[in-house]
């Protein structure tokens, strides 16, 4: 279960960028997550309220996930777009998508990866 490193890390991230600026109290950590991140929202807000509860700074602070769609290119053809699927849909480890305009596999990813801290309300 990596959700629960991930939700540690952004702890730790979200604790350390606090104490560099001297804030009492982290109010909400705003999140971008990818499609095609494998993070498990559920898990990682368990994780994350779990976690959260060993610091003061942290303790009541609000969660807040935005996701990022997915974007492929096709290397057959050239497509370049975005993918319709959602991250509860999402559950393979290796995914592989077919191109929506000449349904060729060979398609890479290139966004809907990211795990970002957009920002530390405070």
């Amino acid at each position: 279960m990596h959700e629960f490193s991930l939700a540690q890390s952004v702890i730790e991230t979200t604790l350390a960028v606090a104490r560099d600026r001297n804030v009492e109290r982290i109010q909400k950590v705003i999140l971008k997550f990818g499609i095609f991140a494998l993070v498990q929202e559920d898990q990682f807000r368990f994780c994350f309220d779990l976690i959260k509860t060993e610091s003061n700074l942290t303790a009541t602070s609000e969660l807040e996930i935005d996701w990022i769609p997915g974007e492929l290119q096709c290397e057959s053809c050239d497509f370049k777009g975005m993918v319709k699927t959602s991250p509860q849909e999402h559950n393979e480890l290796a995914p592989i998508f077919q191109c929506p305009a000449c349904k060729s596999y060979s398609t890479k990813i290139i966004s809907g990866t990211e795990t970002i801290i957009d920002s530390i309300v405070v």
